[in-house]
């Protein structure tokens, strides 16, 4: 724990009593501000409709611009723009800001990428397995803090607070960033070179398209998990509390608690889990997780009792432990270097998980998933409307047909990948050798 690991895990410790707070209410605030259950899929789908038209552009500048001006930057913009969520006077107004925010994935493929030049190899699975948890233990409270303002001010009142909050903590994180996160970048790349907006913009949609044909078998099979989890998983995320409130019939506290009960269970696990993803392969780890996570998911829409559905939710966050671990650690493997930051814009961090709290964007997302996200949160309303069970059993089924395809089509990760414009990078690293007569070989 130090350097960039270090900075990153006080960032989102530090979000984890702030903005994190929110985002499993954020459902509430959008009925509460007027909106209805397709109004709620709706607002959720402009951020990645945003996110869309950028993440290319973004990717292009990780490999090439300073990543930690790119981030620090991008926090300060986004800072300002939450306090379009402190003081909206109906749900439109989030649905601007969701937009709005949604331009600001510039952070997450720099991030990704300075995070995975951060780690060793050997070490990725418990590293990100840290970054992950120590937030986690610190946020443990947070969904009962929310629970417990919302019922004491008001799901509005609340809600704005902790938006007001969350801004002013965003820029003390954005400081952070930008006086003590290391460029891992080399001077040549990370060095501006002056070119025009247009060309950048030309360049950046190029190398997206370049990059994805350069894909290997291996990748492009975990690509189509990605796409069909993060469809499907969108489908249902904004109306877990919808539908514990609402139908099964939980209050705001009880609700809080069962997220907070989530959180604590994921703390105890994640480090070991991400040793344990380092010693049998991020691939077996997948494998299991998904299989394992579709009885729970399958059950909770016939949960009636608080007891009932904490008891799936400690279930769904066993597998979701390994599966954020695994991964992250997946991707970082079968991605080269020199491509990380474009591969990371398209692919995001390769984050398979089941989203229980709502929200979107973050460094889980990339320019190809956002399409299916975007899908996902447009037609969710419409499916909860129709027959909310509907959601969670597609969502099961997803993760089975994921479990199926990783255990018998994945291979194991690899540091290759097909040829691209300039260079074959399917040929290994250059290595140096003196035969006897004292010549030196590449």
């Amino acid at each position: 724990m130090s350097g960039n690991l270090l900075i990153f895990t006080l960032s989102d410790a530090l979000r984890a009593l702030s903005i994190f707070i929110t985002f499993p209410y954020f459902s509430l605030y959008v009925l509460a501000l007027g909106g209805s259950t397709v109004d709620i899929g709706l607002v959720n789908s402009l951020l990645p409709i945003a996110a869309l038209f950028v993440y290319p552009i973004a990717g292009y500048l990780a490999d090439r611009y300073d990543r930690v001006k790119i981030i620090a930057v991008s926090g300060y913009i986004s800072a300002v723009l939450y306090l379009i969520f402190a003081l909206a006077p109906d749900w439109r107004y989030l649905a601007l800001g969701n937009f709005l925010i949604g331009l600001m994935v510039f952070q997450f493929p720099a991030m990704n990428a300075l995070m995975a030049d951060s780690l060793p190899a050997e070490r990725r699975g418990v590293g990100y397995s840290l970054w992950i948890a120590l937030p986690s233990a610190v946020g443990i409270l947070s969904p009962y803090i929310g629970g417990y303002l919302i019922t004491a001010l008001g799901v509005d009142k609340a809600m704005k607070s902790l938006y007001w909050l969350s801004a002013a903590v965003i820029v003390g994180i954005a400081t952070m960033n930008l006086k003590f996160l290391k460029e891992t970048n080399t001077p040549k790349n990370a060095k501006a070179s002056g070119s025009g907006f247009v060309k950048i913009l030309v360049d950046s949609y190029r190398d997206m398209i370049e990059v994805l044909g350069s894909l290997p078998r291996n990748l492009k099979r975990f690509t189509f998990m990605l796409v069909l989890s993060f469809f499907i998983n969108n489908l249902a995320a904004p109306y877990w509390v919808v539908y514990g409130v609402g139908v099964i019939g939980l209050s705001k506290i009880e609700w809080g608690t069962v997220l907070m009960v989530a959180a604590v269970v994921n703390t105890i696990l994640l480090v070991p889990a991400g040793l344990l993803v380092d010693r049998i392969g991020a691939r077996m780890a997948l494998s299991f997780s998904l299989a394992f996570s579709v009885a729970p998911i399958l059950f909770f829409p016939y949960s009636r009792k608080f007891m009932d559905t904490m008891l799936l939710f400690v279930a769904i966050t066993v597998a979701n432990t390994f599966l954020i671990s695994g991964a992250p650690a997946f991707m970082a493997e079968s991605v080269p270097v020199e491509r990380r930051g474009r591969v990371m814009a398209a692919l995001g961090q390769g984050m398979l998980f089941i989203n229980t709290i709502g929200g979107s964007g973050g460094p889980g997302m990339g320019a190809i998933l956002t399409i299916p996200s975007i899908l996902g949160y447009a037609l969710g309303g419409f499916l909860y409307s129709y027959d909310p069970k509907l959601l969670w059993i597609l969502l099961a089924l997803s993760m089975l047909v994921n479990a199926a395809i990783c255990l018998i089509f994945l291979g194991p990760s690899t540091h290759e990948m097909g040829p691209a414009p300039g260079g074959d990078l399917r040929q290994p690293p250059s290595i140096r050798i003196t035969p006897k007569d004292g010549k030196h070989e590449d």
